[in-house]
């Protein structure tokens, strides 16, 4: 990468953006956020690296040809963009990715999610061994979607067959029996073409890296046959809109269907204490159906003015479905959620690398 190497030393460091060669390259940075740098590339410079991170991801750009999304080595996403679209120059932007992937405990611990948020999601995703929930977790760009669901993702069973499905290969679950299917173009292979052939393999989870297009009906349509755990991203801007999204154009998911959703988790980008921080603001369900319509009951949501995610009091239809499906009465899910809180609480005092975690998390969540 030439004179961009040195930003990926720093894994506080998450995007890299050259705007042209009259401007130096900005940083953003995870504590002081946009930042000028002293690194400047010259024209020729930043063609030849447009050009080699082409030739990484098998590809060619050209005045004719003006548009690349690739990735790094190391896992970054890259867009890059060459005259005559882009004026100025080649503009690149690098989506770097962590070395180290993030667990719950990371969330807790830079005020994401709360403890309490955290478990109940825990026995969400895990199901407590019955009946796993169907989560889309949504939110504008960069607001760390995809790194929520890498973090929660090690409450799913250790031993279960998941199947990923990415335009881009930014998910890292760290499991043993893990099946990674990426979109080509050539051959056209597209995320409701892999999404179809995933039923047909056995899969225990399935996890959509972004819903865009026609592969949310399809994944729908794999919740609503008993494919209970299935997650995914979306874009939007909260979970009405989530909701919204999905049954219009170009989705196109029937409104019954939405149904075998259980939760949309919305994650933002906020202004917390004078911070621009990551924070979860809505943790809702589908509560029913008003006129066709799914109306949405919300569990959790944030309180701007204290800062914290809370419960709003609202009775949880997932809680009831879990504690149905293992035949337990509600106060005892209740009290497993008081105890994974527990244990979050002793685990986020540690220093765990990710198989530390998983250990725990196995151990612990056992009912």
């Amino acid at each position: 990468m030439g004179k961009l190497s040195g930003f990926f030393a720093d894994d506080n460091i998450e995007e890299i953006m050259f705007d042209g060669a009259h401007e130096s390259v900005k940083v953003y940075h995870t504590m002081y956020g946009m930042c000028d740098t002293n690194v400047r590339l010259t024209l020729a410079e930043a063609t030849q690296t447009v050009e080699d991170i082409a030739s990484f991801n098998g590809k060619k750009v050209s005045s004719y040809n003006p548009l690349l999304d690739g990735v790094l080595p190391d896992g970054s996403r890259v867009n890059a963009v060459l005259p005559p679209i882009s004026v100025n120059g080649p503009a690149i932007t690098i989506r770097k990715f962590k070395k180290q992937v993030m667990n719950a405990c990371d969330l807790i611990n830079s005020g994401t999610l709360s403890e309490d948020a955290c478990a109940f999601l825990w026995c969400c995703i895990d199901g407590l061994g019955y009946r796993p929930a169907n989560i889309l977790f949504a939110g504008g760009t960069s607001c760390g979607k995809t790194t929520l669901l890498n973090a929660l993702s090690m409450f799913m069973p250790h031993r279960s067959r998941i199947v990923t499905i990415e335009d881009t290969p930014e998910l890292r679950l760290p499991f043993s029996n893990l099946v990674r299917l990426e979109t080509s173009l050539d051959p056209p292979v597209d995320m409701d073409m892999l999404l179809r052939n995933t039923l047909r393999m056995r899969p225990d989870r399935i996890v959509v890296g972004e819903v865009r297009g026609p592969e949310c009906k399809s994944l729908f349509t794999a919740m609503n046959t008993g494919h209970d755990g299935c997650m995914g991203t979306i874009h939007a801007n909260t979970a009405r809109e989530t909701v919204e999204k999905a049954i219009n154009p170009p989705m196109d998911v029937p409104p019954v269907m939405l149904r075998a959703l259980d939760l949309v988790v919305m994650e933002q980008r906020l202004n917390v204490g004078g911070k621009t921080s990551r924070r979860i603001t809505e943790i809702s369900e589908i509560g029913g159906m008003e006129n066709d319509v799914p109306r949405l009951n919300t569990i959790y949501t944030f309180d701007q003015n204290k800062g914290e995610l809370r419960r709003t009091g609202v009775p949880s239809k997932i809680r009831t479905k879990i504690a149905e499906a293992g035949g337990l009465t509600p106060k005892a899910f209740d009290e497993i959620l008081l105890k994974r809180m527990s244990v979050l609480s002793k685990l986020c005092r540690e220093t765990l690398d990710i198989e530390g975690f998983k250990r725990a998390v196995e151990r612990e969540g056992k009912v």
